[in-house]
């Protein structure tokens, strides 16, 4: 009988802590993310564009996102160039501030109209937003993303002209 005690409360513990682990947003990410008003400054002062990355506690993809995307070096490197990185819980009350207006994480992310997760928004150094970019994204489709908004050929060259004069070829399945 105390086996089954012993064995139920290291399970029990187990599971809360893998919980715990899965719903930290840092986890594995490796990005120092900053406060959106922060990152604003920055982009004014630096040039760069602000990344918010848009997510939810309970979002699978967002936390794969962190793990398998965030977290390798390569895309590091790239968002280090070009970006200062932000995330904005949408379901939270945290105050946040964007273009000098405080919202509630939720209400940025209504005004955002984020409605799937994780979603990507790419803001310019004077606070225009320059695109979104819905869904998990993997290393091979993440970094020629922020390069070509980083590089500001969006507007000038579609995505796929971007990629094709990178030598770069996706594997898109077009029905």
């Amino acid at each position: 009988m105390k086996r089954i005690q012993i064995s139920i409360l290291v399970l029990f513990t187990l599971l809360m802590g893998s919980t715990a682990f899965a719903q930290n947003p840092e986890h594995n990410s490796g990005v120092e993310w900053q406060s959106l008003e922060e990152a604003q400054k920055k982009a004014k002062e630096t040039g760069k564009k602000v990344l918010i990355f848009g997510y939810a506690d309970w979002c699978t993809y967002c936390r794969k996102m962190r793990k398998e995307t965030y977290s390798q070096d390569t895309v590091q490197k790239s968002l280090d160039s070009n970006f200062i990185p932000v995330q904005i819980n949408a379901e939270s009350e945290e105050e946040v501030v964007f273009n000098g207006k405080t919202y509630k994480s939720w209400q940025l992310a209504q005004y955002f109209q984020l409605k799937s997760f994780p979603t990507h928004y790419f803001i310019d150094d004077k606070g225009e937003v320059i695109g979104a970019q819905p869904g998990f994204l993997p290393t091979d489709v993440f970094i020629p993303m922020m390069d070509y908004i980083g590089e500001d050929k969006f507007g000038k060259i579609s995505f796929m002209d971007y990629l094709n004069q990178q030598g770069i070829k996706l594997d898109v399945d077009q029905e």
